[in-house]
């Protein structure tokens, strides 16, 4: 009896064992399976970004320029034989805007001290030319590929791209579900092959979904505190600010308004979107200037879904010319002045329509931030390809691998790509292709506008305080359709 009690006693540490055993093995494989998911994303990547590599007036190699011009001024331009004529890569950097700036300003008798600052910020020296298309902060990307050997800058460029790629990926593993790691490397493969690893916008892309989920955690000073650094690398990310604070009232709801509490992440934001841009007037005051005036003079893109009802109107006979300007192609249409100001418009009201959902408890930070980005994308003037970028992260993080979201927003990313660069070589081909271009508009409208009816017909949630639900919602939105 008693060799059979030790016999029973000693069997659980063994069954124990094994299966401690086979979750080591599990886990083993399931990492490998990551590693190899990764891989072939990174793979998919670089061949998208190799295919633009032959093309010297891409966009990494804008960003080569902007980065010598600025560390090495006139004479580095110079020395790699870029300076600014027609046939240069380079060809696009203008002229010493300061010192023109100072030239008019003189007709106003300004200050003698004004002028000496804005001449002694000549572009043409090092140190004082800043991107006219970017904030200051995107120096700091576009320099790194400088250490490599100059014709390697593209390849380096890519390769840190597709670092970030998988670092994201990580990111969504670790603090979410393998599903939205993986649904972020579809989306990212199929939508933004030929742009992921060309852009720079992984980059605000990632910073947007970390401050998204330290908000979702509701750590302010750090949510917001990222949320600045995305904005001062691309501006798009300062349409978050809303959705962020009033996320942070809802936390804070029991506390005074005037408790620092609820205007700590705010102050955080201004703080440090105001330091560094100060930094950067000191270097140039019109390159600091010039990327929101580039913004807002914009025409409409010929992508954009004002653009399409352009198209549309000259399908009916209306005349449509075509332009190429902001390095991009244009509509020139009489009807600009009504469908400008109706998509203006049309966007405010489905922003304040989120806010005013968020505020009512139905929306949480992740639908209400990924909302914003998607209604943003959907009425503005401009769409560019890599826009598809930045919503990425949130729509894997939102919808994860529910199938309906991965067909949706998959077809999004393949009529995306099936354009460009598939179908995008000139005018010509774009126009015989266009309703391509209108379905994927319409389909990202029409995304858009379910979402917001969906949250509109949902209870708000019970947790007290307004803490964050998470993206559980939005799967649910999947399987009740179902």
């Amino acid at each position: 009896m008693l060799e059979t009690n030790n016999q029973e006693t000693t069997s659980v540490p063994v069954e124990s064992q094994g299966l401690a055993a086979r979750k080591s093995t599990r886990r083993t494989w399931l990492l490998l399976c990551d590693a190899a998911v990764v891989l072939c994303l990174g793979l998919c990547l670089f061949w998208g970004a190799s295919t633009q590599f032959s093309n010297r007036y891409n966009d990494v190699t804008r960003y080569q320029c902007y980065a010598i011009a600025f560390w090495q001024g006139q004479p580095g331009l110079q020395a790699y034989g870029l300076e600014a004529t027609p046939a240069s890569q380079c060809s696009f950097l203008q002229a010493d805007s300061s010192s023109a700036l100072a030239a008019r300003l003189r007709q106003h008798h300004l200050p003698s001290f004004l002028l000496g600052f804005l001449d002694a910020q000549s572009t043409t020296q090092p140190f004082h030319a800043l991107p006219p298309e970017y904030p200051f902060l995107t120096l700091l990307p576009f320099s790194l590929p400088l250490l490599a050997p100059f014709a390697w800058y593209q390849v380096v460029f890519a390769l840190f791209m597709i670092a970030l790629a998988g670092l994201l990926y990580v990111v969504l593993l670790r603090t979410q579900t393998r599903a939205a790691a993986l649904a972020f490397a579809f989306y990212l493969a199929l939508g933004s092959w030929a742009t992921a690893a060309g852009r720079f916008d992984l980059i605000p892309a990632g910073l947007t979904l970390g401050a998204v989920l330290l908000a979702g955690k509701n750590r302010w000073n750090w949510a917001f505190g990222l949320l600045a650094l995305a904005t001062l690398c691309k501006f798009y990310p300062v349409l978050l600010v809303v959705p962020f604070w009033l996320a942070q009232q809802l936390f804070y709801k029991d506390e005074r308004w005037t408790a620092w509490k609820r205007w700590s992440g705010l102050g955080i934001f201004v703080g440090l979107s105001a330091l560094v841009t100060l930094v950067s007037l000191l270097f140039n005051v019109v390159d600091t200037v010039i990327p929101v005036t580039y913004f807002l003079n914009r025409p409409i893109q010929i992508e954009s879904l004002p653009g399409t009802l352009i198209w549309l109107s000259s399908l009916l006979g209306h005349p449509t010319q075509y332009n190429m300007a902001y390095q991009s192609l244009n509509f020139v249409s009489s009807l600009t002045r009504f469908v400008s100001p109706l998509a203006t418009l049309l966007e405010l009201a489905a922003l304040l329509y989120t806010c005013w959902l968020q505020w009512r408890g139905k929306l949480d930070i992740y639908a209400a931030s990924l909302l914003t980005l998607l209604i943003i994308i959907a009425t503005g003037k401009v769409f560019s390809p890599q826009y598809l970028i930045w919503v990425a992260p949130l729509v894997a993080l939102v919808g994860k691998a529910h199938w309906r979201w991965l067909l949706a927003w998959g077809l999004v990313c393949a009529l995306t790509t099936f354009m460009f660069p598939l179908h995008y070589s000139g005018l010509q081909e774009i126009l015989q292709f266009y309703a391509v271009i209108c379905v994927r508009n319409l389909l990202i409208l029409s995304i858009t506008g379910t979402l917001l009816v969906w949250y509109h017909k949902q209870d708000a949630p019970a947790a007290s305080r307004g803490l964050a639900r998470g993206p559980e919602p939005a799967l649910e939105f999947a399987q009740r359709r179902e």
